[in-house]
């Protein structure tokens, strides 16, 4: 066997030949070990709402991949945050198995999901395994009242912002009579309710109060809201739906105002589909206007180049949302998911959306509206309110008994 000895003998001289070696001859050190940390998303990657929650992914994804780019350390460990993207088909039972599948993933806290229906089937889910939510999308008043403590939302609720909406049409734009629609949906039903209630009490007349569906002709609809004497009509439904009836109001020939609230079209996606038709459109949306945001140009810019289209009005809610969660666990110095609930309730931080802090239920200690025009496919900010911290509603016990007050005290985080 001499020849296959002497081929290994010079096989191992060539393989040591190519060790790396220190100037004292050792072995250098090995790389510090990182650790990956699961942050899941769950929103409509697909369907009628694909560019919606896409936008909002998007904007997670770049935001923890800015906070990847500081080699971000825990407990003196060095970290990988990754965002753990899955497609609930903006479905309430889909986005429910899609929420076990993250749990069973490790994910230590989940931002979305991007709406109202499919929140309100997982915040339970989330809850009894002591795991945070954070949407930054889903604004039915509703979701805040069901006694999760590990339930959390970056944006205003509904009734704050028909409250709003309705002070300002009918106030400043002299808006009298309405008609009023929503597409079924827990966001749509919830949101128009809270208009319909709202636009009243400032003094308006609802001269008709409508359901649609993928099924309704909405020009017979429109046509039918013209001859009951509506000067606007209040649409609570999605933004690709949104943009359906702009166009069918303008082919009608005008005469009805479109509005909307917390429907997340303010941004350049609704105005590209619309054209011309989002003229004299007017939205409220949570926040103060984007030209007034610090960092938003970057922001803005960096997202175009890496994603293109796609950008809503909340798409920096998720940019924060991811933002705020790793700054709970840099203060933590740990990725323990219980740990995070705590201190996300005694949070506070400035973000590119502005202050960022969270009250006993989950909802923003101050939120703020902007009221929007659309003119000559730009958004233009008409107000802004500013709301004082509300009281929030009598906390429930949620069945997994986390129906925990707040520690006193809120760490500041930068």
């Amino acid at each position: 066997m001499p020849g296959i000895y002497c081929f290994h003998k010079k096989l191992l001289i060539l393989m040591l030949a190519g060790l790396p070696l220190s100037p004292a001859g050792a072995a250098a050190e090995p790389e510090e070990p990182v650790k990956t940390i699961l942050i899941g998303f769950s929103g409509a990657l697909s369907g009628v709402s694909e560019a919606f929650g896409k936008s909002l992914a998007n904007a997670a994804e770049m935001a923890l991949g800015e906070i990847n780019r500081q080699n971000p350390k825990l407990g003196g460990q060095r970290v990988f945050f990754r965002l753990l993207r899955q497609d609930d088909r903006n479905d309430p039972q889909t986005s429910a198995t899609v929420a076990r599948q993250l749990l069973q993933a490790g994910v230590v806290a989940v931002i979305g999901t991007s709406h109202s229906g499919t929140a309100q089937a997982v915040a339970k889910i989330y809850s009894d395994a002591g795991v945070a939510m954070i949407t930054p999308a889903a604004s039915a008043a509703t979701l805040s009242e069901q006694g999760y403590s590990s339930f959390f939302r970056m944006i205003g609720h509904d009734d704050r912002a028909s409250a709003n909406l309705a002070d300002y049409t009918v106030r400043v734009m002299n808006v009298r009579r309405f008609g009023v629609i929503d597409n079924g949906s827990v966001y749509g039903t919830a949101v128009a309710a809270s208009f319909f209630e709202q636009a009243r009490q400032a003094g308006a007349r609802v001269v008709a109060r409508e359901r649609v569906s993928y099924t309704t002709d909405l020009r017979q609809m429109v046509r039918r809201m013209k001859q009951q004497g509506a000067e606007a009509l209040f649409f609570g439904g999605y933004s690709a739906q949104a943009v359906l009836l702009a166009q069918i109001i303008q082919q009608e020939g005008g005469g009805l105002r479109l509005m909307m609230a917390s429907a997340g079209v303010v941004g350049a996606t609704f105005l590209i589909a619309a054209r011309s038709a989002a003229n004299e459109v007017i939205a409220i949306e949570s926040g103060a206007p984007v030209t007034g945001m610090a960092g938003w140009r970057r922001f803005e810019e960096e997202y175009n180049q890496r994603f293109g289209l796609y950008l809503y009005g909340l798409t920096p809610f998720a940019y924060d949302a991811a933002q705020v969660l790793v700054a709970a666990m840099r203060h933590n110095g740990s990725a323990n998911p219980r740990r995070l609930v705590d201190t996300l309730h005694q949070i506070s931080f400035r973000g590119l959306t502005g202050p960022v802090a969270f009250d006993a239920v989950g909802n923003p200690r101050s939120p703020v509206f902007t009221v929007y025009e659309a003119q000559d496919q730009r958004w233009v900010p008409l107000q802004t309110y500013e709301e004082p911290p509300l009281p929030p509603p009598a906390r429930k016990r949620s069945e997994a008994g986390q129906a925990a007050t707040p520690n006193p005290g809120s760490p500041t985080m930068r």
